[in-house]
C-alpha cells in the first residue's frame, strides 16, 4: 500500500508521497499551512525544566549591565548554546563556560551549617569535667568549696540548625527537649572529636552515606570546637580558613566555600531530598524544615537556584543534576542543523525563540513557536511541507516485527 516494489531506484523503495498518508487518515489536510491543527499552547515547552534560566532577566537586565559585560558569553543564544552539536536540541555549553563568571562567587558564599550550638537553659556539663578532657582550666568559683557558683548564662541564643536536628533526631524548638541529647552529645565528643557526631548520624544513615556526608571532617577540630561550646565559650579557630571543606567557627560547624558541583553538598541535597516521608508527625516536621534549609534557592552553594527539584510518589524528591532532553513527542523528528545554516545560527535562534515577558512561566520565559512561525518558511511555494518532514511512521521497527508475527 505505501511502498511499490520494483519501481525504485537502484534497488530503493519509492517514496511516499502525500495522497497515500490521506488515504488512511481521515482528516485530510491539505497542506501544511491551513489545514494542520494549531501547536500546543505551550509548544515546544510543555515538559518542565530541569535547570532552571530566566531568559528574560538575562537578557533584559544582567546582560544589559555594564559592570558584569566582561562576563557575559559573547554571542547571545551561540554564546551559550553549543551550535556545533545541533539536532533536535541544542545543548548549553557548561557550567565553567557560560555561567562560572557571574555566579561562582555567589555559591561560595553560601555555607553548609549543619550544627549550632544551641541555648541551654540549664547546664549540665561540669567545668571540671571539661577541664580534664580538653587540659583547660576548670571554673575556679565554681570548683571553690562555700562559694557559689554565679548564675548560668547561655552562650547561645538559637535553636539548633534545621538540619542538625533532623540528623540528630532532636526537636530544634524547644530547649527542654533538645538541652540533654545535646549536652549528652557533647561530653562524648570532648573526648572522641567527631566520632560520637559520626555515629549519631549512622543511626538514620548508612555508613558509606555518612563517609559522604561528612567527608574531610576532622575530628580533632571538631573535639576542640566542643570543648569550647561545653564550657560556654564561642569557639575561635587557630587558623583563618581559605579553602574549601570543613570549619568550626563560634557557635557553628559548618562546610565551608563550596564550589559548583561540590560532592558533600550534593551528598546532603541526595540525602533530605532522598528520605521517604517518615511515621509521626514530629518526624515529619522535621525533614521539611531540614528540606527547606537546603533545597531553598538561597541555601547551600544556591543549588536550588538553578536545578529544579520534583516530588515522587513515595514522598522523596528527585533534585535534576543534569540539563535533561525530553522527547515528548516521539513520532516527529526535528533538527536545528539545517534551520541554522538558512540564515545563521543567531537569526535563526530568534526568529523562533522569541522572548516572553516577566509573568510567563513557560519555556524559560520564552514565548511559545506557533504554526504561523513554521509556515513562514514551510509552504507549498517555498520549503518543503509534506508530512513526513515532521512526522516518523516507522518507530523502531515495530511494524516489520508485527507482520513478521503476523505471518506466522
Amino acid at each position: 500500500m505505501c511502498h511499490t516494489e520494483h519501481k525504485g531506484v537502484n534497488g530503493r523503495n519509492t517514496t511516499l508521497t502525500q495522497p497515500q498518508c490521506q488515504s488512511c487518515h481521515t482528516r485530510s489536510i491539505n497542506n501544511f499551512a491551513s489545514g494542520h491543527a494549531p501547536f500546543s499552547p505551550n509548544f515546544p515547552y510543555d515538559h518542565p525544566q530541569s535547570i532552571r534560566f530566566d531568559h528574560v532577566s538575562h537578557f533584559g537586565k544582567h546582560f544589559a549591565e555594564p559592570t558584569v559585560a566582561d562576563k557575559v558569553p559573547p554571542g547571545r543564544c551561540v554564546g551559550c548554546h553549543v551550535v556545533g552539536q545541533g539536532g533536535r536540541a541544542l545543548k548549553p555549553a557548561n557550567f565553567e563556560t557560560v555561567c562560572a563568571g557571574c555566579h561562582e562567587e555567589g555559591i561560595a558564599k553560601r555555607d553548609l551549617v549543619f550544627f549550632r550550638w544551641p541555648e541551654i537553659a540549664t547546664n549540665t556539663i561540669e567545668p571540671a569535667d571539661v577541664a580534664k578532657a580538653c587540659s583547660a582550666p576548670a571554673d575556679a568559683k565554681a570548683a571553690t568549696p562555700g562559694v557559689a557558683a554565679p548564675a548560668f548564662s547561655a552562650v547561645s541564643s538559637d535553636p539548633p540548625t534545621a538540619l542538625g536536628g533532623f540528623i540528630l533526631g532532636v526537636p530544634s524548638d524547644s530547649v527542654a527537649d533538645y538541652e540533654k541529647p545535646i549536652q549528652d552529645l557533647a561530653r562524648a565528643m570532648i573526648t572522641d572529636g567527631a566520632e560520637p557526631l559520626l555515629a549519631a548520624a549512622r543511626d538514620r544513615v548508612s555508613s558509606a552515606q555518612t563517609d559522604r556526608l561528612f567527608a574531610g571532617l576532622d575530628t580533632e577540630m571538631t573535639r576542640q570546637a566542643t570543648c569550647a561550646w561545653a564550657a560556654n565559650q564561642e569557639y575561635a579557630p587557630p587558623t583563618k580558613a581559605t579553602l574549601p571543606g570543613w570549619r568550626a567557627e563560634a557557635l557553628d560547624l559548618r562546610y565551608t566555600r563550596p564550589g559548583h558541583a561540590d560532592p558533600v553538598v550534593k551528598a546532603w541535597i541526595d540525602f533530605v531530598a532522598g528520605v521517604p516521608t517518615p511515621e509521626g508527625s514530629d518526624a515529619q516536621v522535621r525533614l521539611q524544615r531540614a528540606r527547606k534549609e537546603l533545597l531553598s534557592p538561597d541555601g547551600p552553594g544556591q543549588c536550588a537556584k538553578c536545578h529544579t527539584v520534583s516530588g515522587q510518589p513515595d514522598g522523596t524528591l528527585a533534585v535534576s543534576w543534569k540539563v535533561q532532553f525530553r522527547n515528548a513527542a516521539p513520532q516527529t523528528r526535528f533538527d536545528h542543523r539545517p534551520h541554522l545554516s538558512l540564515l545563521g545560527p543567531e537569526k535563526t535562534c530568534t526568529s523562533c525563540h522569541q522572548l516572553g515577558d516577566e509573568t510567563s512561566e513557560v519555556g524559560a520565559k520564552l514565548k511559545p513557536i506557533s504554526l504561523a512561525t513554521c509556515t513562514e518558511c514551510h509552504t507549498a511555494s517555498k520549503v518543503r511541507d509534506d508530512c513526513r518532514t515532521c512526522h516518523v511512521y516507522h518507530q523502531d521497527h515495530a511494524l516489520k516485527k508485527r507482520m513478521v508475527q503476523d505471518a506466522h
